[in-house]
């Protein structure tokens, strides 16, 4: 499992965490304010998506 910090704007969380989603499963998403007004910072706990092939 990996955690990613993310900073971006208020409006952007759903659509990073989305994005994310594609291609990892995402375990634990945790908003916290960021210095500069109207940005967020976004921890996010995923893990790669796996694959079975048979």
């Amino acid at each position: 499992m990996i955690r990613i910090r993310v900073t971006c704007d208020i409006d952007s969380v759903a659509a990073v965490v989305t994005d994310l989603c594609r291609l990892w499963t995402v375990h634990d998403v945790k908003e916290y304010p960021a210095r500069d007004p109207g940005q967020r910072r976004v921890y996010i706990t995923a893990s790669r998506r796996t694959t079975r092939t048979r």
